[in-house]
């Protein structure tokens, strides 16, 4: 159990950057392998890690898991060379573009022994945590409907759309909170830029408990907003991931009254322990391949989220 692992970071972008930096203040960074980032060469010199190949990095015995944050389509060629190498893996979202191949790399990870972990991020934010307890605390009540909101003026990608680009992290923290699948799926979509999917969607998820989901997810929007509700029968919680630690998660209570209306009550800010949530990911990947434990966005977590991103895919109104 004192073992130090060490991870191999496969893919050093934007976002593989910041994966590269957590690991290497954990000490648990072996290398970084990116072909097509001066980044990944960058920090290679920067701190003396090896320069292995991808073929030396399979191989390479002392190498415990891989990070992969490369572009959605190459996901599943790497996982499993790396799974098949007998790596534990860490996939950064999206798991991958179709169910079929979630389903191909989950299979291959259970006959293997491997963890098989993806990167909703989201699930390891301390506002979000919190926000559950209060949840499984009875606070707001019996849910009745949640409201993801997640805008931004950002990059338009030409490989998956913005399901996939924005919209996992919503499904992912809707599915943790409802605990199933939806059993009907209502969705509309917006293209003017990419050629690969919706630009903007807005989903309607119908959930058998009688729990309602709506999600609106768009990279085309001219302002910024993160924004994750849930309302309940005696209040509401919002979840602002704009806004300071201090101001993060928000707790309005409310009172509906005979006649229906409801009254709302001052509202107050909960207090949350600041956190990285990426550098918890990365410490709960690590200490799932310490443990052997299954962490919380495992694949079958990951499956599900893939499983409602392809409903919605699949049951839109085009315009």
């Amino acid at each position: 159990m004192n073992k130090k692992i060490k991870i191999a970071l496969i893919g050093c972008g934007q976002w593989g950057k910041n994966i590269a930096r957590n690991l290497l203040e954990m000490k648990a960074l072996m290398c970084v392998y990116d072909p097509e980032s001066n980044q990944a060469k960058d920090f290679t010199l920067k701190n003396s890690l090896p320069d292995f190949s991808l073929n030396e990095i399979y191989s390479n015995k002392n190498i415990d898991g891989v990070v992969i944050a490369t572009p959605a389509h190459t996901h599943k060629d790497i996982a499993l060379e790396a799974i098949k190498n007998n790596k534990d893996v860490l996939i950064e979202k999206p798991f991958c573009l179709s169910v079929n191949d979630a389903e191909i790399i989950s299979k291959n990870a259970v006959k293997k022994n491997r963890i098989l972990m993806v990167g909703h991020l989201l699930n390891y934010h301390n506002a979000f945590i919190e926000m559950k307890k209060n949840i499984n605390d009875g606070k707001i009540g019996p849910i009745k409907n949640i409201r993801a909101q997640r805008l931004a003026l950002g990059s338009i990608r030409n490989i998956e759309s913005v399901i996939y680009d924005l919209s996992a992290h919503d499904i992912s923290m809707i599915l943790s909170i409802t605990k199933e699948l939806p059993i009907k799926v209502i969705a509309q979509s917006i293209h003017h830029n990419s050629n690969i999917g919706p630009d903007a969607i807005c989903a309607t998820l119908f959930f058998s408990n009688g729990v309602t989901a709506f999600l609106n997810s768009d990279w085309m929007c001219p302002y910024k907003e993160h924004r994750f509700s849930v309302i309940g029968s005696k209040g509401s919680l919002i979840f602002d991931d704009t806004k300071d630690w201090n101001n993060k998660l928000e707790f309005n209570p409310s009172i509906i009254n005979l006649d229906n209306t409801i009254n709302y009550l001052s509202s107050n800010s909960l207090i949350i322990e600041k956190n990285e949530p990426l550098k918890k990911e990365l410490e709960t990947f690590v200490n799932s391949i310490k443990s052997r434990k299954s962490p919380i966005t495992n694949y079958e977590e990951a499956l599900n989220v893939q499983k409602v991103m392809e409903m919605i895919e699949i049951n839109l109104d085009k315009n």
